[in-house]
């Protein structure tokens, strides 16, 4: 997916949820601690928001991450090409996420695949009420720090937890850590 594609279908995502809810850019800035301007630029197609900001913007909103790297409607069978595959980076390249897989009934599932560099780190923002992160590490070794918790994952270990609070993602070696991150959104219904 093309950048200028994705962030003007950022944009354009962001300004429908946030009109379907009735908001203004000022009550959507409340709930998702953005600033009002950047939130006017990303709509606008202006700015392309960090992993972070958008994970700020999910979480307000109480929407997957996916929803502003996807359409809403699909079809019964979806191949989703590698090529076709969102990716989004942060922390200079550092930090790259590529949004392999979501599933969106009966609750939203993301799949993504997420590389982080050699002795490098990434703070993700909660997630929302009623999300469930579960990691497995493909290769290297991750820390994943939890609250004052640390949880040492190495290459076929897998950790789940509830994620409505901010977490780090911890590359202390000198080789890239490759891991997959499900999230899970439960609906508040249920």
């Amino acid at each position: 997916m093309e950048i200028d594609y994705l962030t003007q279908h950022i944009g354009q995502t962001l300004r429908r949820l946030r009109k379907e809810r009735g908001w203004t850019l000022d009550q959507l800035a409340d709930v998702t601690e953005v600033s009002k301007p950047m939130l006017g630029q990303i709509e606008r197609g202006e700015s392309n928001p960090t992993v972070v900001t958008l994970w700020k913007i999910a979480g307000g909103l109480q929407v997957p991450f996916s929803v502003f790297l996807k359409d809403f409607e699909q079809p019964h069978a979806i191949v989703v090409r590698q090529s076709e595959q969102p990716i989004v980076q942060d922390n200079n390249g550092h930090y790259v996420v590529r949004n392999v897989l979501t599933i969106r009934h009966p609750r939203s599932v993301e799949l993504f695949q997420t590389r982080l560099l050699p002795e490098c780190f990434h703070e993700a923002e909660a997630h929302g009420a009623n999300v469930t992160e579960g990691i497995w590490v493909k290769k290297g070794c991750l820390t994943l720090r939890i609250k004052d918790q640390a949880y040492v994952l190495e290459a076929g270990d897998s950790i789940h937890f509830v994620a409505d609070v901010s977490h780090i993602y911890i590359n202390e070696h000198d080789e890239d850590c490759e891991f997959l991150v499900l999230l899970v959104y439960h609906r508040v219904d249920q």
